[in-house]
């Protein structure tokens, strides 16, 4: 267990375990504004990214990035909510996105490379 609060509290936050996924993603705002992200982790619920923008709580979002598969990478595209955004040292901000219900096919996508294919984020 954590000595930390504040991560215990966002952890137990989490209803799915997160495994990481690094990826070069699309994050499309509800302005139509494209940005480049990269992944840090995801789950069957949800998933976090850099993005270099600040954005707003509750906005949202779709974003496009790949997923591994049985025997290659295959792209998705999932609309969600903005969950969170914290300013990172290093410049950019962490977002945490909750999905929107997803399509099926990106559903079982997502879910086979949770149980599959990625490792525990810590």
């Amino acid at each position: 267990m954590s000595d930390d609060p504040v991560a215990a509290a966002h952890k137990d936050q989490r209803k799915s375990t997160r495994k990481l996924l690094f990826s070069h993603a699309i994050f499309v705002s509800e302005n139509l504004r494209l940005k480049s992200a990269i992944t840090i982790d995801i789950s069957t619920g949800g998933l976090s990214l850099t993005v270099p923008e600040e954005l707003k709580i509750g906005q949202a979002c779709a974003i496009s990035f790949d997923v591994p598969g049985q025997q290659s990478m295959q792209r998705t595209l999932i609309r969600g909510t903005v969950a969170s955004c914290v300013a990172k040292e290093a410049g950019g901000f962490r977002v945490g996105v909750h999905y929107a219900e997803p399509d099926p096919i990106s559903k079982q996508l997502i879910q086979a490379a949770v149980e599959k294919y990625l490792e525990d984020a810590h």
